[in-house]
């Protein structure tokens, strides 16, 4: 595992995320705020949102660590229908836990479309670099 490329590529992607939250969020793409979590869970609910927005980051940051390193088992798998399969499943995911929706029809009804092709695009690019080094790193050392 080639450790600066895992680590420039979680942080890419970290504030890919974090700044595409904040478009989303500004334009009413999605209904809930992606610092809500601070509110829900009673942490850090007093501090400014410049403290929240670093915390989310570094969140991010670590997810996409896990990410990275669980990625490249599926190396043999394209990327793209890695990716989208991932992306659906934290959309999924994501929602369930914000909407608490009554039935599994609603949840699907309750999906922000622009919300799913980021999740896709920035899951795209940590498992392309993911599969990317697991395959090209062994050809460079011959």
């Amino acid at each position: 595992m080639h450790i600066p490329t895992l680590f420039w590529t979680a942080l890419v992607a970290a504030l890919l995320t974090a700044l595409s939250l904040k478009f989303l969020k500004v334009f009413h793409f999605v209904k809930w705020s992606p610092l809500g979590w601070s509110k829900k869970w009673d942490i850090l609910a007093t501090e400014s949102p410049i403290v929240k927005w670093f915390v989310l980051i570094i969140v991010l940051v670590l997810i996409f660590i896990v990410l990275y390193s669980i990625l490249q088992v599926t190396s043999k798998i394209p990327p793209s229908i890695t990716s989208i399969v991932l992306a659906l499943l934290l959309v999924c995911a994501v929602e369930w836990t914000i909407s608490r929706p009554d039935s599994i029809g609603s949840a699907f009804k309750s999906v922000s479309i622009p919300f799913l092709c980021l999740i896709a695009i920035i899951t795209r690019f940590v498992v392309g670099t993911s599969v990317y080094m697991k395959n090209e790193l062994p050809k460079k050392a011959k």
